[in-house]
């Protein structure tokens, strides 16, 4: 438009005549600026809605895998200190003693 506002409209038109004349059309036109900026304006928000929704499934996803991996990561610390602890220990002295009532 001269005022540099945009207008949307719906054109539905068909030939006149012959195709070896000049071409001509009758149609109609319709403005639809008023139906077409709350479409576009909720096809933005759906857009933001599922990336939102993309972004929050990949950090369940994110949290899902970090559990998985820490879990087993966990326990081979534990027992790696078990070990260490074990193998730190005096050596125990497996002979037996001798009873106190035998002589």
């Amino acid at each position: 438009m001269p005022d540099g506002s945009i207008k949307h409209i719906h054109v539905v038109a068909h030939p006149l005549g012959e195709a070896s004349g000049p071409l001509e059309y009758v149609g109609a036109l319709m403005d639809v600026t008023a139906e077409s900026v709350p479409r576009r304006r909720c096809s933005r928000r759906k857009r933001s809605l599922l990336h939102v929704t993309r972004v929050t499934t990949l950090g369940e996803l994110t949290a899902s895998i970090a559990h998985e991996v820490n879990q087993p990561l966990a326990a081979i610390i534990t027992n790696g200190e078990a070990c260490l602890r074990w193998l730190g220990n005096t050596t125990p002295n497996l002979e037996e003693p001798a009873a106190p009532w035998s002589a």
